[in-house]
């Protein structure tokens, strides 16, 4: 890696069988496609604990030091999927999620760990409540507030219905590479969950 900054999250990587679920979700909303609306690859999905920014290389070996601190004191646990919304609302939606559900207490406390050991290594600290979910669709920036609510009235009653819970092990240190056609994520490092 050469001295160029490193844009990069921390992050809860999704099994397989979840990202094909998603994958056959998106498929059944295929009628609601219109230009204005850039839905996520399900293989890009990922439940984003702390975006970083650009990181320099040299600080990124510290970063995983005190992530994988952060973490390990953390046993696993699971979540389950529930409904999908949008951001900010309906009326003027930006993004289109899926929550999560399940021991959404124990995802709250991971995250806030590590927000912490990432703001003693001075990245900014959090400032708005932690949400727990999956960004599956994203508005473009210039389509008007009726095409949102157009899109919110097609989207919103879609259901994604409810498989086997999600085991969280481990988060990851992720490398988001921006392209021409959407960002890349790599895996720098994987940080398992070793509490009892």
């Amino acid at each position: 890696m050469n001295g160029e900054a490193v844009r990069s999250f921390i992050a809860v990587e999704l099994p397989a069988e979840l990202v094909k679920r998603l994958n056959d979700f998106q498929a059944g909303l295929s009628a609601v496609r219109p230009q204005h609306v850039k839905w996520v690859d399900p293989a890009s999905i990922h439940l984003t604990l702390k975006f970083l920014g650009d990181v320099d290389p040299a600080h990124l070996e510290a970063v995983k030091e005190s992530a994988a601190a952060a973490v390990r004191s953390f046993r696993p646990f699971e979540l389950t999927t529930g409904r999908t919304g949008f951001f900010p609302g309906p009326q003027r939606a930006r993004v289109f999620w899926l929550g999560l559900e399940g021991d959404c207490v124990e995802l709250g406390r991971l995250q806030q760990g590590i927000d912490i050991a990432m703001s003693k290594l001075g990245f900014e600290s959090e400032n708005r409540p932690f949400s727990a979910h999956l960004t599956l669709a994203r508005l473009r920036e210039g389509c008007s507030g009726a095409q949102r609510l157009e899109f919110a009235d097609l989207a919103g009653p879609a259901i994604f219905e409810a498989g086997p819970p999600m085991q969280v092990k481990s988060a990851a240190l992720m490398r988001s590479q921006l392209t021409p056609r959407g960002a890349v994520y790599t895996r720098l490092a994987e940080f398992p969950l070793q509490g009892r």
